[in-house]
């Protein structure tokens, strides 16, 4: 099972976004993938702040869509098991000298609960973290 970051569901919305990272999702199982509420958090934050006009109305409507159609059930909350990972990971992390996110570490530790690999362009992060990453950028 794999966890998609906020960058790799944003790539395919973008105009000119990388088609090796769309040639990738396209070659994975929908139901193998997942998505956090961190990173919803994230993706409706950016099409908030957009200015009003049709970018903002056409993104808005195709995360909604994209919740509702492909992932349903498959957004994993930030709970008390993850928040017990995310203690540890972030703690290990700045004891060896490196900074995780807030977010970065929430999502680490979603992962680490359900035992998922993260699928990334920003890898180092989560490599930090000890979680496995998939690179959709490099596949």
């Amino acid at each position: 099972m794999i966890v998609l970051d906020t960058n790799v569901i944003s790539e395919p919305m973008k105009p000119n976004g990388n088609p090796a990272v769309q040639a990738w999702l396209d070659r994975q199982t929908a139901e193998t993938l997942y998505l956090t509420a961190t990173s919803l958090s994230e993706l409706l934050v950016g099409i908030e702040i957009l200015p009003d006009g049709k970018r903002k109305e056409g993104l808005d409507a195709a995360l909604r869509k994209l919740m509702e159609r492909l992932f349903g059930a498959r957004i994993l909350s930030f709970d008390q098991q993850a928040a017990i990972a995310y203690a540890f990971i972030v703690g290990r992390a700045r004891t060896n000298g490196r900074l995780i996110s807030v977010a970065d570490g929430q999502i680490a530790a979603i992962a680490v609960v359900h035992e998922f690999t993260i699928a990334t362009r920003d890898t180092a992060p989560f490599v930090a973290a000890g979680v496995p990453v998939i690179n959709p950028w490099e596949e």
